[in-house]
């Protein structure tokens, strides 16, 4: 089989990035046999992408075009079939910011309806770009993989997708995400200056992420934790209302490198948002052994299970007391953490992901001999 693989989100260090490097290495690695064409486009950044398809050990096709002229060319108007970059193929798998004609059967991802569900916390050319890419996907793709049933229920109340056309694939949790020796972890909470009690919140600053009602809870927290500390990991927009003070600490961007050790030294890993499509990070922070307490909406009850605490995101004192309830049974939530995690994994994703390809080629076949 022929297969090609949109790589061009792989480089950013999103969540679609983690999602997309992983599917394609274990996909590569489970089925030596095919050939797997890895396109994607980048003006400045052209050549990460070669590097990462030549490490994949897949066949590169990267073009020197950036985002917003392949948005242009692609979701606006819909024209030069991405077969004129990767040559003939079996399948397409498309990718998170394009969509791409052609005349080969294609299958695309979907990670969340945040551009649909929460306008207010995109910019005008990214809700653009998604509603004009997903008007296509909905047209030609086959198969539309949802990462998460919550996923999977937005695409049909949302953009009235037939269910029988999507598919979900939950994502993985790398190997490496594991509990680390206390050697490790006390290097590496020296470097962010946590001390030995704090808990942890790992994603982008906006709206939906409701950080500042974390904060706001983490006071009610201090009252029965006064030593405890907030690590706020991610990018923190200039005019947000979060600030680093004594007990709350925003590092920014943390390294991928580091976060199997703060996971793994954390008295709770703490994610409040209003909406997640999956919801990588709690189950990475799990596989490293940590109690998670998360918003008992979207797509989080899916991944924590009863491994951890559920909470009610608009309501300070559920966020308060969710923290609590984690850190006091951390011990019993560390190893109902570690088997929920277990039951994710990337290569299951590859393998469901490849399961959908030979469908969509039987479905095509059978509708070419009608």
């Amino acid at each position: 089989m022929k297969i090609a693989i949109d790589i061009s989100q792989a480089i950013y260090g999103t969540g679609v990035s983690v999602y997309t490097k992983n599917l394609v290495s274990n996909l590569i690695k489970l089925h030596p046999e095919d050939e797997f064409i890895l396109f994607g486009g980048s003006l400045r950044r052209r050549r990460e992408l070669l590097v990462l398809a030549k490490k994949f050990k897949g066949t590169p096709k990267i073009f020197p075009f950036p985002p917003t002229m392949m948005d242009f060319i692609w979701n606006s108007l819909h024209l030069v079939p991405v077969e004129t970059f990767t040559g003939p193929v079996d399948i397409i798998h498309t990718s998170d910011w394009t969509e791409p004609p052609s005349r080969y059967p294609k299958v695309t991802t979907v990670h969340d309806l945040v551009p649909f569900k929460y306008p207010h916390t995109t910019t005008d050319s990214i809700r653009n770009a998604h509603k004009k890419r997903l008007a296509w996907v909905m047209r030609e793709s086959k198969k539309i993989i949802a990462v998460s049933e919550s996923t999977r229920s937005d695409l049909i109340s949302i953009l009235r997708i037939p269910e029988e056309k999507i598919v979900v694939i939950p994502e993985g949790v790398e190997e490496r995400y594991t509990p680390q020796p206390l050697e490790i972890v006390e290097t590496v909470t020296r470097k962010y200056k946590t001390g030995d009690e704090y808990i942890f919140t790992l994603s982008t600053l906006e709206p939906r992420k409701n950080q500042p009602a974390l904060i706001k809870a983490f006071d009610l927290v201090r009252e029965k934790y006064p030593n405890l500390k907030l690590l706020i990991g991610g990018r923190v927009r200039q005019d947000s209302e979060v600030h680093s003070a004594e007990n709350i600490l925003t590092p920014g961007y943390i390294p991928d490198a580091d976060l199997p050790a703060l996971y793994s030294g954390c008295l709770a890993f703490v994610l409040p948002s209003l909406y997640e499509g999956f919801g990588l990070s709690p189950l990475q922070a799990m596989a490293c052994g940590a109690p998670v307490a998360v918003s008992d909406i979207s797509s989080l009850p899916e991944v924590v299970g009863d491994a951890g605490v559920l909470f009610d995101p608009s309501s300070l004192q559920s966020i308060a007391a969710g923290i609590i309830e984690a850190i006091q049974n951390r011990s019993e939530l560390r190893k109902k953490s570690l088997k929920q995690a277990a039951k994710f994994t990337w290569k299951h994703t590859a393998e469901e992901t490849y399961k959908t390809y030979n469908e969509v080629l039987g479905l095509t076949a059978g509708k070419n001999n009608l």
